[in-house]
């Protein structure tokens, strides 16, 4: 998630983006992006007709979107920027 955080704390400081909500918190390393995030569900259902796992995340940073997290097979897949809860 940090990865997802980074791009888009530099757009607000340049200017390229409004924060949404509260302003975007300070967060410079990995570790420090869960004390930002809350998990607001887990489904597990067929994406492309596989069993995928979503944990579904809200974050300081973006209070527009949720983020998606998605495994399948216990594997990291991909990260969504904008997810909806089942």
């Amino acid at each position: 998630m940090f990865d997802h955080y980074r791009p888009h704390a530099e757009a607000v400081d340049a200017g390229e983006l409004s924060p949404a909500g509260a302003s975007v918190p300070c967060i410079k390393s990995p570790r420090e992006v869960a004390s930002h995030v809350s998990l607001v569900f887990v489904a597990v259902t067929p994406l492309s007709g596989v069993l995928t796992t979503e944990l579904g995340y809200t974050v300081a940073w973006n209070d527009e979107h949720t983020l998606g997290v998605r495994f399948r097979n216990g594997r990291f897949i991909e990260l969504c920027g904008s997810v909806l809860p089942p």
